[in-house]
């Protein structure tokens, strides 16, 4: 990513704070702190290696984020979650996962179709989005990229919202359409062989 993305600068400009809360975060960002508490949430599961237990807290506050994007624009926090804190250390470590995975991507990123970003039908398909693909990433799978295959759709829209991309906005909505598609498809199949299967009916 180039040396100008605003994620690694907030990102930056949070280690030079030293302790902050989720709250002072969304408070500092506005608009824009719910994606960002989003992204900072989803860096950990950008691997195929799942965490059960860290996924569920996370995926929950993704969830709220997406909510209030669908329906205020505005961060949604409990008390409780405003007052979580990030120390010097913890941002730290979110700065080397972003800067990982930021190079693979960054020639994609740039700043486009801002006018269409203010739309509220795009804030609601992006926040409807978050809300289904954080609520699968919550589940505790312990599955290979039962983490990271959800996670990636949220990257996109996140990153596209507070890079004012559209395209990674858009691209971000398809995968979240493509990835329910899929399991849609999955799960008619599965149903299809139980019903199908012996064993369903020997006991069934």
């Amino acid at each position: 990513m180039n040396k100008e993305s605003r994620f690694l600068s907030e990102m930056n400009h949070l280690l030079e704070d030293g302790v902050i809360t989720l709250g002072e975060i969304a408070d500092k960002l506005k608009g824009k702190g719910l994606v960002f508490l989003s992204l900072v949430c989803v860096l950990p599961f950008m691997q195929p290696i799942p965490i059960p237990g860290l996924s569920t807290v996370l995926g929950f506050v993704i969830i709220l984020q997406g909510i209030g994007l669908a329906v205020s624009g505005k961060p949604l926090l409990t008390k409780k979650m405003r007052e979580i804190e990030l120390s010097p250390e913890k941002v730290a470590t979110f700065v080397r996962g972003a800067k990982k995975i930021f190079p693979w991507i960054g020639w994609l990123v740039k700043v486009r179709g801002e006018e269409f970003l203010q739309h509220k039908i795009l804030k609601i398909l992006a926040g409807l989005s978050l809300v289904f693909l954080a609520a699968f990433l919550s589940l505790p799978l312990p599955l290979p990229s039962s983490n990271f295959l959800p996670a990636i759709g949220i990257f996109f829209i996140c990153l596209g919202m507070l890079e004012d991309d559209f395209l990674l906005v858009t691209l971000g909505v398809s995968y979240a359409i493509l990835f329910a598609w899929l399991l849609s498809i999955t799960g008619n199949l599965l149903w299809s062989e139980m019903i199908n299967s012996a064993w369903w009916g020997r006991y069934f």
